[in-house]
């Protein structure tokens, strides 16, 4: 079997929805392909999407993106550093928003306190580590996602072996403990980086391009790189 083969099922499989210019998709057969064709989900997502044949689960992304954008995510590569209150909801944006390839890094576990604000947590996790509750989570809402994990604290001899295989990478830290690390890692490598944090009712959020002044000001901490 081909890709021509794939090609020509992503047809046979597809439909058309009123006022959207471009066929659709259900997931089970989209499933079902990956598997007759020996490829991963989100594999199968994006040769789908490359032949305008879009997941029905993303139709309503098309209000404000296109397939092209939608392409695109399909075969991004994301690093998320933090699944804690901020990240738990960048992951479940993520996947449902059809974010192909993820990887989460944190090593904490969750505690009752976390239990009033993190969408990952429930009273039956507490105690384990948050990466597997994003990975499940993500795995939940969407089977096209690819999530691996890293089940601790970063440090910065970490970075040079994750930064090349992002994207984008994404600030979700709980404190100002390792931005700065993480900032500069990210300038070296040429990689953009949104950073962001919530106290209380307040947030704050910052794109990052290589070559941008440090938003290190807004962390209360030095001038940063």
């Amino acid at each position: 079997m081909s890709f021509s083969d794939l090609v020509q099922d992503l047809v046979k499989y597809s439909h058309t929805l009123d006022n959207y210019p471009f066929a659709c998709i259900l997931d089970a057969p989209l499933l079902d392909l990956a598997s007759k064709y020996a490829i991963e989900p989100w594999q199968a997502q994006v040769k789908a999407l490359e032949n305008r044949v879009c997941p029905e689960r993303y139709i309503r992304n098309y209000k404000t993106i296109t397939m092209e954008m939608q392409l695109d995510l399909a075969r991004s590569r994301v690093l998320v550093v933090g699944a804690g209150g901020l990240g738990g909801y960048v992951i479940e944006l993520l996947v449902r928003s059809g974010a192909g390839r993820l990887t989460v890094a944190d090593g904490d576990v969750f505690e009752p306190s976390n239990l009033n604000r993190q969408l990952l947590g429930n009273t039956h996790l507490v105690g384990k580590p948050k990466v597997k509750a994003a990975h499940n989570r993500a795995m939940d809402v969407n089977p096209f996602a690819r999530v691996e994990t890293c089940s601790t604290y970063l440090q910065p001899e970490d970075l040079p072996g994750l930064l090349p295989e992002s994207d984008l990478v994404l600030d979700c830290l709980g404190g100002v403990e390792f931005r700065q690390e993480l900032l500069q890692a990210a300038r070296e490598h040429g990689r953009p980086l949104v950073t962001g944090f919530v106290a209380g009712n307040t947030g704050l959020a910052s794109t990052v391009f290589p070559g941008d002044q440090s938003p290190a000001a807004f962390w209360q901490v030095g001038p940063g790189p």
